[in-house]
């Protein structure tokens, strides 16, 4: 199996805290997704949702 190497990530849509995101790894993994000959040679695009963490707000708590 080839080294995990990371060419490029691009953010195609974000709604709060979940992003769509676009990833092109180096080399051939097929469980990540798609396989294509690209500028390095063979190349894995991936799309996938992932959860940025934000800022949390304190709750106040009424009853007290």
């Amino acid at each position: 199996m080839w080294e995990q190497e990371i060419l490029d990530e691009k953010i195609i849509s974000q709604k709060g805290p979940l992003q769509r995101i676009k990833r092109w790894w180096k080399g051939i993994h097929a469980e990540k997704g798609t396989i294509i000959r690209g500028w390095t040679g063979w190349e894995t695009v991936e799309e996938r949702d992932r959860i940025v963490p934000g800022r949390t707000l304190p709750v106040m708590n009424d009853r007290e």
